[in-house]
């Protein structure tokens, strides 16, 4: 008689293949070979087809899966591409997805609280603040890599409206503590512009900090990325980008390529042209490029606060955002040989109160599982409210 446990490796990977992540805590408790295999087959031959992460989508978080052997061939739109909500966080409104080393970083819409999730083992925190969460917050998640203790980043730089607000903290999740960091940029990060971890450490792209009197800016300012080193609790020096952006009509976009390698789509209004770009290295005080010359194409994609991913080996990439009127959620598939795929994944969510952005932009982010134990030393989930 043919047990559970009398399954070859690669039987089991097959079937685990086609179990959702957050559902793989369950199976793991099946036996020890389907704990043992559970690991493997997100890294192995299994899923070497298939691209998996999550999806802030109209305010949900959303298992996302890809099937890169098929995307191409597929001639009706979105069969290769499966979105699912997840249940569990199904009553949780969602506005934004940031993932370090197995982690995910989400806050909520109204702005008043951090969740920090390991879906793997099914583990999720609520990070209380030190005083308040602000609308304008960024975060970024990362790591100390020497003692590898998960951090989280928080700051606000907004001078202008509608009164100046100026603050950098970080929060160690060992100790469940916020600590003030002494920092004095000289660059602005865009709002909707998240940064990217990649070992440990986030990089944002950013801009030489201009501040105006009055008018605005000839569109015209120096363009690099900046780091934050979570070993050492400050940013880096401003790191070279091989393109160069203006203020005003052209687009930078941030992805990870596995858990190594930062891209970045950038994207010309003026001549039509939309690149990518991979690190060849990067570090905290240095950074080289490759350019993709297979995915050069001569149409543009509106990824004014969407993201995307590539697969290096597949030579693909995949581009979520909304479409040039902001209303519909599209999926565009970047191939050799100028192939390009738009896919039409549904009406956006709108927002009547928000006049700049009126609609919800999907953010997909990669992911790499984790043995993570998350601290359950201090679990908050009292709301504080925005200020």
């Amino acid at each position: 008689m043919t047990t559970i446990s009398d399954l070859s490796r690669d039987l089991i990977g097959d079937i685990l293949s086609k179990v959702p992540i957050t559902c793989v805590g369950k199976v793991r408790c099946t036996c020890k070979q389907w704990n043992a295999s559970s690991r493997h087959r997100i890294f192995g031959k299994a899923v070497a087809r298939q691209f998996m992460g999550f999806m802030m989508m109209d305010f949900k978080v959303c298992l996302v899966r890809i099937d890169l052997n098929g995307i191409v061939k597929d001639e009706e739109g979105s069969g290769p591409v499966s979105i699912k909500p997840i249940d569990k966080l199904n009553k949780i409104e969602i506005s934004k997805v940031f993932h370090c080393d197995g982690l995910l970083l989400s806050t909520t819409r109204d702005n008043t609280r951090l969740l920090v999730w390991n879906p793997y083992l099914g583990q999720m925190k609520w990070i209380e603040p030190k005083t308040a969460y602000h609308r304008l917050d960024r975060y970024a998640l990362g790591y100390d890599t020497n003692k590898k203790s998960y951090k989280i980043l928080r700051f606000v730089d907004d001078a202008y409206w509608p009164t100046p607000l100026f603050e950098f903290e970080i929060y160690d999740m060992n100790s469940n503590l916020w600590r003030a960091l002494d920092v004095t940029p000289d660059w602005d990060i865009e709002f909707f512009r998240p940064g990217l971890t990649v070992k440990g450490n986030t990089y944002f792209f950013a801009t030489q900090k201009i501040i105006l009197d009055e008018g605005e800016a000839d569109g015209d300012v120096d363009d690099f990325l900046v780091s934050f080193d979570f070993t050492k609790e400050r940013f880096g020096p401003h790191l070279y980008v091989p393109f160069h952006s203006r203020l005003h009509g052209d687009t930078v976009v941030l992805s990870s390529v596995g858990e190594e390698k930062l891209a970045a789509l950038y994207q010309c209004m003026d001549i039509n042209m939309m690149e990518i770009w991979v690190t060849t290295k990067i570090e905290p005080h240095a950074v080289s490029w490759s350019k993709l010359y297979f995915l050069a194409v001569d149409k543009m994609v509106p990824l004014l606060s969407g993201s995307f991913f590539i697969d290096e080996e597949k030579k693909l990439a995949l581009a979520f955002t909304l479409d040039t009127l902001g209303r519909y959620k599209r999926a565009y598939i970047i191939g050799e040989d100028e192939y390009f795929k738009q896919v039409d994944l549904g009406e956006a969510v709108l927002i009547p109160d928000d006049d700049d952005y009126p609609y919800c932009f999907p953010l997909v982010c990669s992911y790499v599982p984790s043995l993570v134990q998350i601290n359950q030393g201090l679990v908050l989930s009292g709301k504080r409210k925005e200020r």
